[in-house]
Order: C-alpha cells, then structure tokens, then sequence
C-alpha cells in the first residue's frame, strides 16, 4: 500500500482528516469517533467509514478511535514523517501572520527562511526570523534543498518572484496573493487552506521522488 498514488479525492479527505484529528489533539481530546470526524470535516460518514476501513484503521466500539493513533497512521500513509522546511516570500502584515500562525509548527512544518525586497524590512527580525534579501533566495533554496514556497507578496510582484521560485527549483507554491500565477506543469500550485493543501502535496512529494529531486547545478 505504501507505494500505491492514492487519488486526490482520497489524499484531500485524509489530509482533512488529520487537520481536524491534530486540532482535537491540541485541545486534549484523546478520543474521537468517525461521527465527528464526518461532522466536522463535512465528509459523508459512509466516506469516512469507507476510508479509516480501506487504511485499516479500527477503532474501539463504544470509544471510538484514539487521536494519536489516528495522527499516526494518516501520517504514514501521506508520507508526513519528517519535519518539512518551508521559505516564506513576502514579509509584510500577511508574511508576519503567517509566521505567528502556530499550527503549522503543529503540523511540522517548518518555516526556514524569510525573503523580501524591501529595505526597510529586510534584516528585521520577525517571529525569529530575519528577513532576508530576495536576491539570496536561489543560493538558499539550492543550499538547503527546499522544496516548498509560500507566496505572500503583493500582487504586482507575484508572477516575477513565482518566476524566480521555479528558478530555484521550488516544487510547490503555495500562493496567497488575489491573483492567479502560471508555473510549469512540473510545479504544483496551490491557492486555498494551507495546511491542508500542504498535506496534500507532501503525499506527492514524498511518493514521486521530489525530496530525492537532484537540482539543476
């Protein structure tokens, strides 16, 4: 099963699945049934009873399934086992609430580094990072192997820095910005809730060789 591609329909309601588990799992719940899971994630329970079957997982008649086992398995299963590095381009007040959004610690996902074009923020620490000039973005990127970019620019200057993060060699963008932005069928695009569509893409990532990606020298 672990290296079969899963349709997107099946990876989205897992990743929905894990988003809504490792939330419960902040608030301390320890239990949870496939009824909520259903209510909450606003999946048809018979789909959600089809899947959790499907992947085996079981939980206990009258308790339900336990949160960390759950978090477990759908991790295993979207190929989520590592700590993921992510650069953020664009550190004005939408680049700073993304940096103080806390879950995607939560969810692993790692916030390396920080790029703008502004002088007056470049060299700033924000949330502990520090700003640093776009201009360094293709060395970091190569250097550190990224492959995940957050788009939070302005509108004017998406398609050019989209341009540069596929230069890089940036595999997933996840944009932010009001205006559509065109990249290679190689790079995957993404434009609505975060956390779940880095989900997604981290099952494609880890199961099409993308973290084994060789750069460009």
């Amino acid at each position: 099963m672990e290296n079969k591609i899963y349709s997107e329909g099946v990876i989205s309601r897992l990743s929905q699945y894990l988003k809504y588990v490792v939330q419960l799992k902040e608030l301390g719940k320890r239990t949870v049934t496939s009824k909520e899971i259903s209510e909450n994630t606003k999946i048809n329970s018979a789909e959600v009873r089809r899947d959790l079957i499907y992947f085996n997982i079981r939980g206990k008649r009258g308790v339900g399934f336990n949160v960390d086992d759950l978090i477990s398995s759908f991790n295993k299963i979207l190929g989520y086992e590592k700590q993921v590095r992510i650069i953020l381009i664009g550190a004005g007040n939408l680049g700073k609430a993304i940096l103080n959004y806390r879950m995607l610690n939560k969810f692993g996902f790692n916030i390396e580094n920080v790029f703008d074009n502004d002088p007056k923020i470049v060299g700033k620490v924000i949330s502990n990072h520090e700003v640093l000039d776009i201009s360094r973005l293709k060395d970091i990127v190569r250097e550190k192997d990224i492959n995940i970019a957050i788009l939070a620019v302005t509108p004017g200057s998406a398609q050019k820095v989209t341009d540069m993060l596929v230069d890089a060699g940036i595999k997933v963008i996840i944009n932010y910005t009001p205006v559509p932005i065109k990249a290679p069928p190689t790079v995957n695009v993404q434009t609505t809730d975060p956390i779940e569509k880095l989900l997604h893409t981290l099952y494609y990532l880890s199961h099409t060789g993308y973290f084994e990606y060789s750069k460009k020298p």
